[in-house]
């Protein structure tokens, strides 16, 4: 995704001239490089150990399967305990790196603990790190990463391989990072929407919120299913 002039996101093309696929293809690790049969053999792989660890520790969870990734997710209105998550984990780390006669797979993962699911994803944040300072011509030790799941259970861990890393906690510690990244660098600012907020707070300016469109997004979100972005039947 690109911010366009109009401050919005839209796609950046994949291939051919100017696609991000196509201009980082000289990287070892690139998404461009990647086979379709070793896609799909890590992705067999992850879906036996996802499926063991299920049965095993009688979960009560579903299995999911998209293009990239694996997933355990709960059933609807359940939850699936941590330490069930981490052990899920666990056991696709140890099954993945045993691959190619304990070689390991050919390919870069990251299986992570979600807070409520397990995800096995093709590619990790290492990857998309070096893919996107490539594609932009920024160095890695340039680019500064911030999540919050640095653990080895965690889908920011392979970042600290190529650039700096923050530990947060919380959306609020972004924000409060981002505005010190501001300060220090002399940029003046003012967000739009603190102007807003402080303008409603202080009864000089109407809310503009869509009361309408917000209970049709709602009730959208309650149709769907959360993990797949289907609709419930």
């Amino acid at each position: 995704m690109r911010l366009g002039n109009d401050f919005r996101l839209h796609p950046v093309k994949e291939t051919g001239p100017g696609g991000w696929i196509t201009a980082t293809k000289y990287l070892p690790d690139s998404p461009g490089n990647w086979s379709e049969e070793e896609i799909q053999t890590l992705l067999d792989t992850s879906e036996k150990a996802v499926t063991e660890s299920l049965n095993d520790q009688n979960l009560r969870g579903r299995v999911i399967r998209k293009r990239r990734s694996i997933g355990l997710v709960p059933e609807s209105g359940q939850t699936i305990p941590r330490e069930a998550l981490d052990e899920t984990v666990l056991r696709c780390q140890s099954k993945l790196s045993m691959m190619n006669e304990g070689i390991g797979s050919n390919l870069s993962f990251c299986a992570f603990n979600g807070g409520r699911d397990v995800w096995v994803d093709v590619g990790n944040k290492k990857v998309g790190v070096q893919v996107l300072g490539a594609y932009l011509g920024v160095d890695a030790s340039d680019i500064l990463h911030i999540g919050d799941q640095f653990l080895n259970t965690g889908n920011d861990y392979a970042a600290r391989d190529v650039c700096p890393c923050i530990w947060i906690t919380s959306p609020d510690e972004t924000t409060y990072i981002l505005k010190r990244i501001l300060k220090l660098s002399g940029v003046e600012y003012e967000l739009d929407n603190e102007k807003v907020a402080a303008g409603i707070l202080s009864g000089n300016t109407a809310s503009m919120v869509d009361f309408a469109e917000l209970d049709r997004r709602t009730t959208a979100v309650k149709e769907m299913d959360v993990f797949t972005g289907d609709f419930k039947k």
